[in-house]
């Protein structure tokens, strides 16, 4: 399964498009097919990118849980709906959609950070990356304490 690591700055050109750095483009295998959706962290918005096969095990995922249950409705409709498919063109870009740019902060030309995440890449704006890595700067050792209780639990 696809990894993403690293935290990379980038830009987005007057298109709408973001030229992805070759060390993530790799990472997309076989296929140059995603999924964007719309995504929040402790209340900061950011946009979530996802290769086509790793949204469709997703989906799939979703789908066996109860469609009666409103917590799944709630997704179903914030996180699933988002989500718009595109192709990485010839030249690495992708498109990031105007309805999602607009919902993440992103403005033409604006700089953004990309953010490997295991299965997902975040894209921020540089200004929300910025104010929320601060913050988990500083609660970094509380955070890291945590996860080793979770890590020795299993």
């Amino acid at each position: 399964m696809t990894q993403f690591r690293g935290q990379f700055d980038c830009k987005l050109d007057a298109k709408g498009r973001l030229s992805l750095p070759s060390t993530l483009r790799s990472r997309f295998e076989k296929s140059s097919e995603y999924v964007i959706t719309n995504s929040l962290y402790k209340g900061r918005r950011c946009l979530d990118l996802y290769p086509l096969k790793v949204w469709h095990a997703l989906e799939k995922q979703i789908g066996k849980l109860s469609p009666l249950k409103s917590e799944v409705q709630a997704y179903q409709r914030f996180y699933l709906s988002g989500g718009q498919e595109g192709a990485i063109d010839g030249q690495g870009r992708l498109v990031l959609p105007a309805s999602l740019r607009k919902f993440a902060g992103i403005e033409e030309s604006s700089q953004l950070v990309l953010v490997g995440l295991g299965n997902k890449v975040e894209i921020w704006s540089g200004a929300a990356w910025s104010e929320l890595y601060e913050g988990l700067a500083q609660d970094f050792e509380n955070i890291q304490a945590a996860v080793s209780q979770l890590m020795g639990d299993e």
